[in-house]
């Protein structure tokens, strides 16, 4: 085993403390939803659908349950909390399946033909369906769209209320990917957050998934949350490498209670600091390296023979709003409440409250806001995406894909990002622009900020309101 030694000088943490309470975009997307336009509408998006580059080709499905029995208290997604006592007197699966399928079916009448070869079931808590729901719903999807028999299926998993009946159903229905939202092993965390899970009860749905034969499995970690040590994240660390998943996620709490009010439980003085969850980064990163995990993008780990390491070797990793994932060139289309469609030429959010979204469905699409890329739009992205995939910005590559001279059209990028080379951020080249390692690799951010047309010129060093993004560190 290796020694991997991700770590930063005393004059690297000063330029990382520099940044690290600015609020800047983690971009999911580019452009970022806060610069969507609500007058983008059905209208619109079934054009766009018509004149995507990859039409009738292969494309990707989202699913989105908003439904959760209770609430978590660092949760950013779009959900709607029904307690078990109230589903007892009202089931709003029922509606919700409804809607999936009228919305299916608008969408396979104008997408063509095309094989799915992802679809990726999230929320919320997919597992809040029951399974016999959860056929339901499969079913509907392959009546209306042709899933490849190789398609990658995956589904977002709650430990607190997975059966092994849940799982086997799963199965038989394809899915072969799972990923588990952990967060952290530390009971008092979990207090602190409101996610009592056991590390038995975890410890016991990763067996029965590996028994099922399911291809990969995710954790989700999240660091920066109330009460967390160096001690307690080297026991979750610990106890995740036991489990060996192929894949983890790990986050940096977003704390935003202008816009998640729920946050507001946590105190100040319960958050890890700016240098403790810095710390908490870095011993994440070099126990997972020196555990045999690749580093993906900004916050990503995989095995060197799973699929996402695969990807990013082949160039066909992405950066979407499930995260970092394979499947670069496939459109993906969103159904359910809150989905996100993504096109070559577009995107596309449906309302979010599963009343609202299920009366739109009754005209057409349930298209709440989006909008349509220009060639700019579509430049910077590909840009900030080879930045977040590959920490390197092509230059030769977006100059013949884009037919532009890439010193001339980035002039006035190329002018402020001196100041980031000047600090070590990232390292220029005739033909590329390098993050550097490893401060670079954790400043993606404020880099990628640098070339968000959207933003002020200055973001970069002053970052926006916490209503649009938030904090680097």
């Amino acid at each position: 085993m290796r020694s991997a030694s991700f770590t930063l000088t005393q004059p690297e943490r000063t330029i990382y403390r520099r940044y690290a309470g600015l609020a800047l975009p983690r971009h999911t997307s580019y452009p970022i939803v806060p610069f969507w336009s609500a007058d983008y509408g059905p209208t619109d998006l079934s054009a766009d659908l018509q004149h995507s580059v990859r039409a009738d080709g292969p494309f990707s499905l989202y699913i989105h349950v908003p439904f959760c029995e209770r609430l978590c208290y660092y949760c950013a997604c779009t959900k709607e909390i029904v307690p078990t006592n109230k589903r007892l007197t009202h089931d709003p699966s029922d509606t919700l399946l409804e809607g999936l399928d009228i919305e299916a079916r608008h969408f396979a009448e104008q997408i063509g033909t095309g094989a799915v070869r992802q679809v990726h079931l999230g929320g919320g808590s997919p597992t809040f369906l029951r399974p016999a729901q959860l056929e339901k719903m499969f079913g509907s999807l392959r009546s209306n769209f042709s899933i490849a028999h190789d398609a990658e299926i995956a589904v977002e998993i709650d430990p607190r209320n997975t059966t092994l009946e849940y799982l086997q159903t799963l199965r038989s229905l394809g899915f072969n990917r799972v990923s588990l939202g952990v967060q952290d092993f530390s009971p008092g965390v979990q207090h602190a957050v409101n996610r009592v899970q056991p590390f038995e009860l975890v410890q016991r749905l990763v067996g029965w998934c590996r028994s099922l034969g399911f291809s990969s499995i995710n954790f989700d970690l999240i660091y920066g949350l109330p009460f967390q040590t160096l001690d307690t994240m080297a026991e979750t660390l610990e106890k995740t490498i036991l489990l060996s998943p192929d894949r983890i996620a790990f986050y940096r709490l977003a704390v935003i209670p202008e816009i998640f009010r729920w946050q507001n439980v946590f105190r100040q003085a319960d958050l890890p600091s700016v240098d403790l969850t810095l710390d908490l980064n870095l011993l994440a990163i070099n126990s997972l390296l020196n555990a045999g995990y690749q580093f993906i993008g900004l916050d990503h780990f995989a095995k060197p023979d799973e699929a996402l390491t695969q990807a990013r070797q082949e160039g066909s990793l992405r950066r979407t709003f499930q995260g970092m994932t394979t499947g670069k060139g496939l459109d993906i289309i969103g159904l359910g409440p809150s989905a996100i469609t993504q096109l070559d030429n577009a995107y596309a959010q449906n309302c979010k409250e599963s009343e609202s979204w299920r009366q739109a469905l009754a005209l057409g699409p349930a298209t709440q806001c989006g909008l349509r890329l220009t060639e700019d739009d579509r430049l910077r992205r590909e840009l900030i995406q080879q930045l977040y995939g590959h920490g390197t910005i092509d230059k030769p590559s977006l100059a013949n894909q884009f037919g532009i001279v890439f010193d001339e059209y980035f002039a006035d990028e190329l002018s402020r990002l001196r100041e980031l080379i000047d600090q070590g951020i990232v390292v220029a080249e005739a033909n590329a622009i390098r993050l550097s390692t490893p401060l670079g690799r954790l400043l993606v951010r404020v880099v990628a900020a640098l070339f968000d047309r959207y933003l002020p010129a200055g973001a970069f060093r002053t970052g926006l309101s916490n209503q649009q993004a938030s904090k680097v560190g």
